[in-house]
């Protein structure tokens, strides 16, 4: 096992690699088309690119030495991958709520990518970079309180923690209430009949269709009826048993290319569109699951409980999800499948979910920084639930060096990998500006 000390926490990467040579990297097998607007999203903000940079950051940390204790990890837990969605039970949750990147690693890049997250958010919100390291510290702060606690309950305990809407607003001052309520309001209305109303049009036949709306929604790359039949079929023998007699009410009527977020731009995700028998809606969204960054830029082989090599990586996706979430979307699924990518065909998983179910996110620019700090102290400690889903959660207590001593190595380790993500994106901005690489700005 790598030595794990406070040095190691604080370890910060060189920086030595062409970061922007990783993007591009990762650019060759996207959807050409779609490039551009990924790199215009990536150069809104030094925030924005860090989202984006999910693949340079394990590349980086696998570079330094790492305390060997490995959990199902969430691979991208920036603050922004954290928000509202729907339980089985429609209560609306807050977790984590992207699982791209899931998988096996170290539980500290997990909590590096946060604490780094949460400075650079500071940054962008225009505080200074000392408040920008308090608030990095408190977040380690509270995954190592979180951890120690999540260690001396019961596995079950564990297992059941949530945290719904109602347990957040008394954590808020006044304005983090007022946009904590307009957060809830708007996550509420995103439902089918949402969506349905929003983004569908009745046509002359009086079928209903999704509207397009180039470049975000359209109908390239959407494949024949026969095929999407086909893998309908496939990812409903992936779902549980009351969900696969739930979907045999509905029929397909229609899907999209839609681009989504800001690091899966240029990924396949589309958006379908399914009717019961009376004529009521569910839209699913089915996107391309990529290898983790974990394995291709971390050189961490990604194995399932039993063993077994992951080769599905919507199936791995799917894995990470309901390990990582106290209640997950009960839609979820995955197939095999194959894209048309620059004149060759290549294998393409993708998993399945629910779209828009009362999904939503803090708008972290609007908050002050007490309340900044207070969101990224509820996001580490659910970050600790995450990790403690994992038998490892006694050895990581254990090892985990306590005290304030902890904290500040992380936040040390923000301050100085926040450093080096402000030199790549200036990198990125330089490189657009030289038209070297293309860019959508506004998109």
């Amino acid at each position: 096992m790598p030595s794990f000390s406070l040095d190691t926490l604080a370890a910060v990467p060189s920086g030595e690699r062409d970061a922007l040579a990783i993007v591009q990297a990762q650019n060759e097998t996207r959807i050409q088309k779609l490039v551009p607007v990924r790199m215009g999203r990536m150069a809104q903000s030094a925030f924005a690119y860090y989202r984006g940079s999910a693949a340079t950051m394990a590349h980086d940390l696998s570079t330094v030495p790492n305390s060997g204790i490995q959990v199902v990890a969430c691979g991208d837990a920036h603050i922004s991958n954290f928000g509202f969605y729907a339980s089985p039970e429609r209560r609306l949750l807050f977790d984590l709520n992207d699982f791209d990147e899931g998988g096996l690693a170290p539980w500290e890049w997990d909590l590096k990518r946060l604490v780094t997250s949460v400075y650079l958010a500071a940054l962008d919100n225009g505080e200074r970079r000392k408040d920008a390291w308090r608030a990095a510290r408190k977040t380690a702060k509270s995954y190592r309180r979180w951890i120690g606690h999540l260690a001396e309950v019961s596995a079950l305990d564990r297992f059941y923690a949530t945290v719904d809407s109602s347990q957040l607003s008394s954590l808020f001052g006044d304005t983090g209430r007022k946009q904590l309520a307009k957060t809830e309001r708007k996550a509420r209305t995103r439902t089918s009949e949402h969506v349905l109303s929003t983004m569908t049009v009745t046509g002359e036949s009086g079928r209903r269709r999704i509207v397009e709306q180039p470049p975000l929604t359209t109908r390239e790359l959407v494949t024949d009826p026969a095929t999407i039949n086909r893998l309908w079929g496939e990812y409903v023998a992936t779902t549980r048993e009351d969900i696969r007699y739930l979907l045999l009410g509905y029929r397909l009527v229609d899907a999209v290319l839609r681009v989504v977020g800001v690091g899966s731009v240029g990924t396949r995700c589309y958006i379908v569109y399914l009717e019961d028998a009376k004529g009521n809606p569910l839209f699913l969204q089915l996107k391309e699951a990529r290898e983790t960054v974990l394995a291709t830029h971390g050189g961490i082989e990604q194995v399932s409980a039993s063993g077994a090599v992951m080769t599905n990586q919507g199936r791995r996706v799917v894995g990470a999800q309901r390990v990582l979430q106290a209640h997950s979307d009960p839609f979820l699924g995955w197939i095999e499948g194959y894209a048309q990518n620059q004149g060759e065909h290549v294998r393409v998983d993708y998993y399945w979910r629910q779209f828009k179910d009362m999904k939503g996110s803090i708008n972290l620019a609007r908050l002050p920084l007490e309340d900044l700090e207070t969101t990224a102290k509820v996001c580490a400690g659910l970050l600790a639930r995450a990790h403690a889903q994992t038998p490892a959660i006694v050895e990581l207590a254990a090892k985990s060096p306590g005290g304030r001593d902890f904290d500040e190595a992380l936040a040390t380790f923000a301050q100085g990998y926040a450093d080096v993500c402000l030199a790549d994106y200036e990198q990125l901005r330089a490189a657009i500006a030289s038209g070297q690489v293309p860019a959508e700005q506004g998109i």
